[in-house]
């Protein structure tokens, strides 16, 4: 149901701004690389969970650098002509990225504990 009511926002917000579309474009575009970008280094913490903090406040860092110096760029560039229409997608597809990411992980997470329930119901151990 999430999906679907997704799918129709983003779709709405496409016929909307078909007119700004230059704008609706930069502004997804900059959402994808500033989430994308930090979200890489949050979930470094993973692996190395004693830098935890460390990694957390890079990736907020990063990902305010990236839309910052974006949003710098773009107007002293002049290639959108609706900041409205910037704003309305960066800040939608931000949160639709950020939560498509945590679906994500969250579903990885439940097919490796499901593999690990599996071997260890049937007693096949590996070795270590």
């Amino acid at each position: 149901m999430k999906k679907l009511i997704f799918s129709v926002i983003v779709l709405m917000l496409a016929i909307l701004f078909t007119e700004h579309f230059h704008s609706f474009t930069i502004g997804f575009s900059l959402a994808i690389i500033a989430v994308g970008a930090s979200y890489l280094i949050a979930y470094q913490a993973i692996r190395q969970p004693q830098y935890v903090m460390t990694y957390l406040v890079l990736a907020v860092i990063t990902k305010l650098a990236i839309t910052v110096s974006g949003v710098i760029w773009v107007f002293s560039s002049s290639l959108i002509h609706s900041p409205i229409t910037f704003l309305v997608a960066y800040a939608f597809f931000s949160a639709l990225i950020t939560y498509s990411v945590s679906r994500y992980r969250a579903y990885q997470r439940d097919k490796s504990e499901q593999q690990q329930k599996e071997i260890l119901h049937t007693g096949l151990y590996e070795q270590i």
